[in-house]
């Protein structure tokens, strides 16, 4: 009997030593890539790889299976960013071929936004960004912080919206037109929201001649009233197109419903259903087409298709 009970002894301490080398291996590896993602980032490691570093962090930031590993590598992402920005020769570095994130430069040169995000274990997502102002004759090079706030912000259809409490998105095109003298940069961007939905935006961005930034401005004329930014909710699993055709001066997109009666007003429900509207700017307002006949005609303005995970995907 002793003999018995010793081997049912031995047996269980040998899988007790089992699995705490299983788990001190699983511990070893989260420990190294903290090391890591901490080590790596040291000032002249940064200076002269940053380049490579940000698509090196922003791999991990998108794609790396442990959530803390992600939102570690995105502070690298913010820290490699602001030191490029800091540079005298920063408008210059070209960051639009770095895939993890998305940098767009108005059209006038004006300014440079760029925007990108970490997602996170629930299935939603954080957004970040920084816009880069030119230096002129009056005004000298700047950098902005934006600091995304999706839970502190009510009614955001309706509101101007401040860097301080930004609606996050990833945008991938810039649009600017005038009137009466006032510019206005209409942006169109992404926003994964949650695990069941996504989110694709219309927004604005109008500036001071102390380069104080606002987003939103009531500029979206429909039927129902007037809008400060528009925002389409739909399914996770469709897709939405929204983009701009530079040839007819329209923003064009999916009309989304529905996909059953009894869903009226549940977004993670909406698909689009196959009619098409549009904004056209007239008179200083983007004023609602519906049921927009879209031509038959190859456009350079190529859709940009939901990010997986985040990334930004080709145009």
């Amino acid at each position: 009997m002793k003999n018995i009970i010793r081997e049912v002894s031995l047996f269980f301490t040998a899988k007790a030593r089992s699995f705490r080398w299983l788990y001190l291996s699983y511990q070893a590896k989260i420990n190294f890539r903290r090391i890591l993602l901490s080590v790596l980032f040291l000032p002249g490691f940064l200076a002269a790889q940053s380049g490579d570093s940000l698509q090196f962090w922003g791999k991990i930031m998108l794609n790396d299976t442990i959530e803390l590993n992600r939102v570690e590598a995105e502070k690298n992402v913010s820290r490699i960013i602001d030191v490029i920005l800091s540079k005298d020769d920063s408008w210059v570095q070209r960051l639009d071929t770095i895939k993890s994130i998305s940098a767009l430069t108005s059209p006038d040169d004006a300014f440079r936004i760029i925007t990108w995000n970490v997602p996170l274990a629930d299935g939603s997502y954080r957004f970040f960004g920084r816009i880069e102002f030119n230096a002129t004759k009056k005004l000298p090079h700047t950098v902005q912080v934006l600091t995304d706030q999706p839970t502190e912000v009510s009614k955001p259809a309706s509101k101007q919206l401040s860097i301080d409490n930004w609606f996050g998105a990833l945008y991938y095109k810039i649009i600017r037109t005038t009137f009466k003298k006032k510019v206005y940069y209409t942006l169109l961007g992404w926003n994964g929201n949650t695990a069941f939905s996504n989110k694709k935006l219309i927004d604005v961005i109008t500036i001071s001649d102390n380069r104080k930034v606002s987003f939103g401005a009531p500029l979206f004329e429909e039927t129902k009233g007037i809008k400060h930014r528009v925002i389409f909710e739909y399914a996770e699993k469709a897709s939405m197109s929204l983009r701009y055709v530079e040839a007819e001066k329209l923003i064009v997109f999916d009309h989304l419903s529905p996909t059953l009666p009894s869903m009226e007003g549940v977004y993670e429900m909406y698909a689009p259903d196959f009619t098409t509207d549009a904004y056209k700017f007239q008179k200083g307002k983007w004023k609602l087409i519906v049921n927009y006949q879209a031509r038959n005609e190859k456009e350079n303005n190529p859709e940009m298709k939901k990010p997986e995970r985040g990334l930004q995907p080709e145009r």
